[in-house]
Parts: C-alpha cells; sequence; structure tokens
C-alpha cells in the first residue's frame, strides 16, 4: 500500500515551501473550509473504502492540483467541480480515480473546497491505511521513557497551551490533523529526521486555511524537538484527546443518572401523595333509607 505514495508529488516538496503545490493552488483558487456536516459524511464514505483505494484517490486529487497549479482558466473558477475540471483540463485520465471523475459525492466537489477535501483524505489515509506502516525511527519505542515524557510534556507548554498562541492554534484538534498530515509527507520522503520539528510546524502548507502566517508566528517549539518526535507527539495529543471526549461522556451519563432518579423520587412522590390522598379522605357514610 504504502508503495503508491511515491506519485504524490509533495513529498519532493518538504525541503522549501516556495515549491509548495498547495500554497500555488491556493493562490489561484479561493478556497473555503467545507461544513462540519459535509466533513462528516466525507469521512464515514472514506472510512468505508478500501485501503487501495483511499490511496489511489489521495494521488488523484495530488494529480488535479499539478494541473491547478500551472494554470487556472477563466472557465474554472471556485465554483467549478472536481469532475467538470477533470473533464475539461485533464487530458489524461489514467492516473484519475472514479471518485473523481463520476462518483458523487467527491466527483461534485467544488474547487474552492479542494485542499480541504486533500486534508480530510490524508487525516483518514494516516489513521486507516499509513498508521500501521510508520518508521521504525519515529515509533514511540525507538526512545527512552524520559524522552517520550520530555517531548509530551514540553510541546503542549510551548504550543497550544501557551497563553500568547493564535486563537486559531489553541486546539489541541488541530494540532493532531496536522500531525497527522505531516506524517503521511515524511512517512515514505527520504529527508532528514534530526531537523527541528518547527522547521516544519511553520509551513502554511502544512496547516488548514484557517490559520495564517501570523498565526504561525505566536509560537516557537525549541529546537531539541526534532522531525522524529513527530509520532511520539502524535501518539500523546491523541491520548489527551480521547480523554478531553472522555470527560464531557462521563459528565453527561452523571447527569442522566442524577435526572432519572430525580424522575423517579418525583414519580414516587406524585404517587405517594395521590395514594395518602386517597387513604385520608373521610368516608361520607349516606343515610340508610327505611322501608
Amino acid at each position: 500500500d504504502t508503495e503508491k505514495l511515491r506519485f504524490l508529488n509533495y513529498q519532493f516538496e518538504l525541503y522549501g515551501e516556495n515549491t509548495s503545490l498547495i500554497n500555488d493552488v491556493r493562490a489561484r483558487i479561493k478556497q473555503q473550509q467545507m461544513t462540519n456536516d459535509e466533513r462528516i459524511k466525507l469521512q464515514r464514505l472514506l472510512r468505508a473504502m478500501s485501503n487501495d483505494d483511499i490511496l489511489n484517490y489521495l494521488g488523484s486529487v495530488d494529480y488535479v492540483f499539478t494541473y491547478l497549479r500551472n494554470s487556472v482558466p477563466e472557465t474554472a473558477s471556485e465554483t467549478t467541480t472536481i469532475q467538470t475540471f477533470a473533464e475539461n483540463h485533464i487530458h489524461s485520465y489514467a492516473c484519475l480515480n472514479d471518485n473523481i471523475l463520476s462518483r458523487p459525492p467527491f466527483s461534485t466537489i467544488q474547487l474552492q473546497y479542494i485542499i480541504d477535501l486533500y486534508e480530510t483524505i490524508e487525516e483518514n489515509a494516516f489513521d486507516k491505511v499509513l498508521r500501521a506502516y510508520v518508521k521504525k525511527e519515529l515509533t514511540e519505542e525507538t526512545f527512552t521513557d524520559e524522552e517520550r515524557e520530555r517531548v509530551r510534556r514540553q510541546f503542549p507548554r510551548m504550543t497550544f497551551e501557551k497563553e500568547t498562541i493564535a486563537k486559531t492554534l489553541k486546539s489541541v484538534d488541530s494540532w493532531i490533523s496536522m500531525l497527522r498530515r505531516l506524517m503521511i509527507r515524511v512517512l515514505n520522503a527520504n529527508i532528514s529526521l534530526n531537523v527541528p520539528l518547527q522547521l516544519y510546524l511553520e509551513r502554511t502548507d502544512l496547516w488548514s486555511d484557517r490559520v495564517s502566517d501570523l498565526d504561525l508566528e505566536t509560537f516557537q517549539v525549541d529546537d531539541d524537538i526534532l522531525l522524529q518526535h513527530t509520532y511520539v507527539i502524535l501518539r500523546g495529543l491523541e491520548k489527551k484527546q480521547e480523554s478531553n471526549n472522555k470527560l464531557p461522556q462521563q459528565q453527561q451519563q452523571k447527569t442522566s443518572e442524577i435526572q432519572s432518579k430525580e424522575g423517579e423520587q418525583e414519580n414516587f412522590q406524585t404517587w405517594f401523595g395521590n395514594t395518602a390522598k386517597v387513604a385520608t379522605k373521610p368516608k361520607v357514610l349516606k343515610p340508610k333509607i327505611r322501608v
């Protein structure tokens, strides 16, 4: 499965942000975020795909990027669908998945959402396919307990827990999404892992459109936290996310139990009150009629 990643152009762009396909597409087609409902629907469909289909689909969108990067004709706009753009401007369909050409809702997604779509596919591809193929140098077992603890303790303090960090970067979810995309892009790429992670965290092409250049200037990760630590950090944040998600569920369960008990008590009191009224109601003796 992972061998198919050699077709993805972005692997060779990790050396320079200025040559990024994603940033070039953003410059040519104004991008928007899909609604949460649309994203959830797409994620559900992606989870139902086979591993090969997910990777092929990711490669197909990447292929469309190359055409969007090189030229955007006047006939193509933000509201042009991916299918329409492919039919009108891509002459060879050999590298295109059916999702691009003929399978709604994927084929009917407008170009203004194509990067959001791409990032959604990346995150699902990592979770469903590529997590099992993480490089040995990146796995948690490569590091000592002390090293893992140090990195996981320091990283949040310098990023989303920092008081002065941009509002768009305060959510742990956004960091998890970005790190999953980064994992996709370094998995098979022939690059050094012994470089500061900050070099990648400050790149706009690794973040969603909600995050600006100015936002990325509001944090700085120490140079001793390396690209090699990416998966260790990701696993730590995922565990934190799971813990955060459990708290509202537990609170909701407790609230439901309390409401249930209160409801039972109220029903009992109502029943008891009615019963007591019947029991204590004075009897009215009717006079006997003598015949």
